[in-house]
């Protein structure tokens, strides 16, 4: 079977189960299940691996990127300043206020792309906007910036734009993954303080 109608089987049986077994009225599907899956398995609601590089090399303000994965994988390995919030929970009113922020982005991730597009169809559901998905996950960020090599003689400027975006996304990742957690939330803070004292200018 072609894993788009499968992904869309999928997540057409989890809308109906969340329509019908979320707790509380206003935590029901504001979305009709079918709406919901044709939404969240199209092209618009994809963001590329290439793009979600560029993000992080260029620390665009407003994005979230969201592991939707379980707690272990998520401590083995991340993206660069994602927070953890399991599929399971994304329900769960603790985490409404920063779900439905509409100043910026929410990318949801997993290895693939079945958890992630399943996040995003909850979400969605819920009435959260500006909810997107990494497109191919992990598997497609390894496949496309950490084993990506230049072939040739000579690179147009749109290829060398790029591939200096992939090698400097790859040196990030591979750093940041070998710092211990007590330090992973302090590098993107520290970051965003020394950048809000530039724009501030002088004291």
């Amino acid at each position: 079977m072609n894993p788009r109608i499968q992904i869309s089987a999928l997540l057409l049986a989890l809308s109906i189960f969340l329509l019908f077994f979320t707790g509380r009225e206003s935590d029901r599907f504001r979305v009709k299940p079918e709406a919901l899956s044709q939404w969240a398995t199209g092209d618009t609601s994809a963001i590329p691996v290439d793009e979600v590089a560029r993000f992080l090399i260029s620390e665009t303000p407003g994005i979230l990127l969201i592991d939707v994965r379980e707690e272990a994988a998520f401590r083995e390995m991340c993206l660069p300043g994602a927070i953890h919030i399991p599929l399971g929970k994304l329900s769960s009113q603790g985490y409404r206020q920063l779900l439905d922020d509409r100043n910026g982005r929410r990318i949801f991730y997993s290895n693939g792309d079945d958890l992630s597009t399943a996040a995003l169809t909850i979400a969605a559901g819920l009435g959260y906007r500006h909810c997107y998905r990494m497109e191919g996950g992990l598997n497609g960020w390894y496949e496309k910036i950490m084993n990506a090599t230049f072939s040739g003689e000579r690179l147009s400027a749109r290829e060398n734009a790029l591939l200096t975006t992939r090698f400097e996304a790859r040196r990030l990742f591979t750093h940041y993954n070998s710092l211990p957690d007590s330090l992973k939330a302090g590098i993107f803070a520290a970051r965003q303080l020394e950048r809000e004292k530039l724009d501030g200018g002088c004291e």
